[in-house]
């Protein structure tokens, strides 16, 4: 099996506290290992919501998000055994409404550092470029993200301190948003492997909001690994909203691909 397929869980999208700005969520926590040279990956990722409080703004109307289902397709390809770049294309469709797609998101530098535990921790960084679609929002933003991992025998522990910031629109006044997300999981077996991870968006740098006011999300998750050669990497979780902004109940899931 290639450790460096799939280290690729859902998703941390653009959590933000306020009803106007909220869109479907793809919740994932992104690990230190890249895909090898010359492989590519193909995802296509899943996420609903069947309980939620909320509603937000799409293509002009407010609509709820009790069971907004929220689609991507994505491709990576590894540059070096270190060096990833990726694209995506992601698509919503809240009850009553189409299906449209709403933007597309560039991986620019999806970097790991020296090998895998020759540091006290494994440390990569990840940097991604959102163009929305026209009518859907007003901002481009730019996405930089930590990655840092450390193993201990079977548990694994990862964490992505992640920056945010709106670089065009009439929000491109706005400081940089921190988000907070990381992941525990046991890896004993080769096949099935269970998580526990947490998302949480704070607010802006400068003056982070108190703690009810986050948009912040718990995930029982897993991973199920299968195929010949375990190419295939199936990751699913359910989410529970545990501050007032975030939608009371998120369901997850991550289909994944590698070949050469």
């Amino acid at each position: 099996m290639k450790r460096t397929s799939i280290i690729l869980f859902i998703i941390g999208s653009f959590l933000t506290s306020g009803s106007q700005s909220l869109s479907g969520q793809f919740f994932k926590i992104y690990g230190y290992q890249t895909v090898e040279a010359n492989a590519k990956e193909l995802v296509y990722w899943y996420s609903v919501i069947p309980s939620s409080d909320m509603s937000y703004e799409y293509f002009g109307n407010e609509v709820e998000r009790d069971w907004l289902m929220a689609h991507s397709l994505e491709i990576e390809y590894g540059i070096s055994n270190k060096y990833t770049v990726a694209i995506y294309a992601d698509f919503e469709h809240p009850r009553g409404e189409q299906l449209r797609y709403i933007r597309a998101k560039a991986v620019a530098m999806y970097y790991r550092f020296f090998e895998k535990n020759e540091r006290p921790v494994d440390i990569a960084v990840y940097a991604e470029y959102i163009l929305p679609r026209k009518g859907y929002k007003t901002s481009e933003e730019i996405e930089l993200k930590l990655i840092v991992e450390k193993d201990i025998r079977f548990h694994q522990i990862i964490l992505n301190p992640t920056f945010e910031k709106k670089i065009s629109g009439l929000d491109v006044t706005e400081g940089i948003e921190f988000v907070f997300n990381g992941g525990y999981y046991y890896r004993e077996s080769l096949i099935f492997q269970p998580g526990l991870e947490f998302y949480l968006k704070m607010g802006e740098l400068y003056d982070l909001n108190p703690f009810q006011e986050q948009n912040n999300y718990i995930f029982p998750a897993f991973d199920l690994f299968f195929g010949r050669k375990q190419q295939f990497r199936w990751h699913a979780g359910v989410g529970f909203g545990l501050t007032d902004p975030a939608d009371n109940l998120v369901v997850k899931s991550i289909l994944s691909w590698e070949f050469f």
